[in-house]
């Protein structure tokens, strides 16, 4: 048994591959010899949480993971700090370059002592400025912000130069800009779209990428060192396969931007003086990395994989999209207020339906159950409305998304046309069915969590309902 661990879920955005396939390639290239069991949201979002799960895996207190390359310094573990390199790698294919490339040996190689076992990088989100109230767009907007980073002396080294005050904030920064006490925060598309988010810091800086999020594929040394040749070479072929995955895979985040900009999120472009005029200031952040022993030589050959790709990757975004306010909606199609689904209310049946899903039965697919997929789940729709269910099968905390309640997940709209439908969440009636509190918050007890999702296609067959993506159809029981 391999016990890994994240801060996040495995595919916390829908876009983390490497991660993904990095389970699943543990138990299929050892033929189910290798179990492996993850620890989701390891840390309970603090912002030390990646930082302290470096340290788990180099003690041998947790065998395994991917933390990113941000949190390696914190842990004080230096030598990974030039992938982030502010303004430097600004496309996937610029990450692909580094993971599948020599660079990424060189930096593998910095762990070497450390108790952390380096097998492989894998691509990760490129970050951008989101921001509330107005855009970030040159130094001019910087100066005075308050600004999220997550624990990298790196990002706040360039937050600082930048004229902003930076703040160190796990997930709980979507809580403090409800609060108005931040004004921006470095994220990914993938995952702002993820967690629900539409206009709470609903501008994005779209052709400024601050730095990317690098995934560093690891074992603990001591664990590694306690396996079998054969488990050995195991545990490196899943990770050389997870970082090529990476690699292959598509990152579509125009798709993902598109869908934001019919929520209200807007995607504004700095201007070339803009462009150059924060890169005038972040420098001194690149001196530094240059300067330094543990850094200088590899920021070179990141440098160099950069100029091979200069052009930064930009989401294609509707003309209304790159303008106006973040909380208007008239860059997409009529949409059901704040979601960008159709106003129709969907064709979907009403009826009662439920799916079980087992750990068993995941582990048969060669799946693992890191975002809780098993339990007895139930939808009701009743009237273009939906209330989403799930009772444990085994240890609440395991199941249902691990969640510890037997009671309603998610409720809201079902919004559609034809076979296509979309789960509009309600929070404020969630609100009403649980008494659970607002606003929505992934980090505040007690509160209503995110929710909803889709568009999904649906088939229906006799009493079997089937969703795109699902694991098993569901069976309409009443």
């Amino acid at each position: 048994m391999l016990r890994l661990a994240t801060i996040d879920l495995v595919n916390n955005n829908g876009q983390s591959y490497g991660p993904e396939a990095f389970v699943e390639n543990l138990e299929e290239v050892s033929g189910g010899r290798i179990k492996v069991e993850v620890t989701t949201k390891y840390g309970q979002s603090a912002p030390e949480a990646e930082s302290d799960l470096v340290e788990a895996i180099a003690s041998g207190e947790v065998d395994g993971g991917w933390p990113s390359t941000r949190a390696f310094a914190r842990a004080g573990i230096t030598g990974l700090e030039a992938v982030e390199a502010p303004m430097t790698l600004t496309s996937y294919a610029a990450e692909k370059a580094l993971v599948s490339g020599p660079v990424a040996d060189k930096l593998l190689a910095k762990l070497e002592g450390t108790g952390v076992l380096g097998l492989d990088l894998a691509v990760g989100p490129l970050r951008r400025p989101f921001a509330a109230e107005a855009p970030l767009l040159g130094p001019e907007d910087w100066a005075g912000a308050t600004f999220r980073v997550y624990n990298s002396p790196v990002q706040t080294d360039a937050v600082r130069l930048l004229g902003a005050t930076p703040v160190n904030l796990g997930l709980g920064w979507i809580d403090e800009v409800r609060a108005g006490r931040l004004r921006g925060v470095e994220f990914d598309i993938a995952q702002y779209a993820a967690m629900g988010e539409t206009t709470e810091a609903g501008y994005s800086t779209a052709n400024v990428i601050l730095w990317p999020k690098v995934f560093v594929l690891s074992v603990s040394q001591k664990r590694f060192d306690a396996l079998s040749d054969e488990q050995q070479n195991w545990v490196r072929e899943a990770a050389d396969k997870a970082m090529q995955v990476s690699v292959d895979a598509t990152y579509d985040e125009t798709t993902i931007a598109q869908e934001l900009c019919g929520k209200g999120t807007r995607f504004i472009t700095a201007s070339p003086d803009q462009i150059a005029a924060l890169r005038t200031s972040l420098q001194p952040v690149l001196d530094g990395l240059a300067a330094d022993p543990a850094n200088g030589t590899l920021l070179a050959e990141i440098q160099a994989i950069a100029a091979d790709h200069p052009e930064p990757d930009v989401p294609t975004v509707p003309e209304a999209c790159q303008q106006g306010t973040a909380d208007d909606q008239s860059a997409a199609p009529p949409a059901s207020p704040g979601t960008g689904a159709p106003d129709q209310v969907s064709d979907l049946p009403d009826g009662e339906y439920r799916v079980e899903i087992t750990t068993d039965d995941l582990a048969a697919a060669g799946l693992d159950n890191h975002d809780g997929t098993s339990g007895t789940w139930t939808l009701t729709v009743r009237d273009g409305t939906y209330e989403m269910r799930c009772r444990p099968i085994d240890d609440p905390g395991i199941d249902c998304g691990q969640e510890v309640e037997d009671g309603p997940l998610d409720a809201g709209y079902l919004r559609g046309t034809g076979q296509t439908v979309t789960l509009v969440y309600d929070p404020e009636l969630l609100s009403k069915l649980t008494g659970c509190k607002l606003p929505v918050s992934e980090t505040l007890p007690d509160h209503c969590g995110p929710g909803g999702g889709g568009p999904l296609t649906w088939e229906i067959e006799g009493d079997s309902l089937t969703f795109s993506g699902d694991f098993e159809p569901w069976t309409k029981i009443g």
